[in-house]
């Protein structure tokens, strides 16, 4: 269940607080469900999300973020099997600055699934982000993810 810092109170969140909630909750499942069969890194996500994503937030995070070395064990390892790895976001508001007409700031967890022909795994630890929601021409948009 999601929350936020109305809701944890008993009360409604405001329109804007939902909408921002709903962006995020959007975006961020976006950023963390891969294809590493398909995907070159992780990054590639961040092209997917960019619906839900500022200008600038895309800007930095769609970078080519392979290395000499190659990818990880794990994504070969999901992408010889044809995984998709599916998030799960949660997002919650626990001693957050105060909302503003603009700007949001949330916590999300996101829990990922990797899912292949050979079942599913759940991947572990869980991710905690913290997001900066703005508001852009009517719409809000992640402007910040925060590890």
């Amino acid at each position: 269940m999601t929350s936020s810092p109305a809701a944890a109170e008993g009360t409604s969140p405001s329109p804007a607080a939902q909408a921002a909630e709903d962006a995020a909750r959007q975006g961020l499942t976006a950023v963390f469900t891969w294809y590493p069969a398909t995907d070159s890194t992780q990054n590639d996500a961040y092209g997917r999300a960019r619906p839900w994503l500022t200008d600038s937030l895309t800007q930095r995070m769609s970078v080519d973020a392979r290395t000499e070395r190659g990818p990880s064990v794990q994504w070969t390892q999901w992408a010889e099997q044809q995984t998709k790895v599916i998030a799960d976001v949660n997002i919650e508001c626990s001693g957050c600055p105060a909302d503003t007409d603009t700007v949001i700031h949330r916590v999300a967890t996101i829990k990922q699934t990797a899912v292949s022909d050979n079942g599913t795994d759940t991947v572990q630890p869980d991710t905690t982000v913290w997001a900066t929601i703005v508001q852009e021409d009517g719409r809000w948009l992640i402007d910040e993810i925060r590890y």
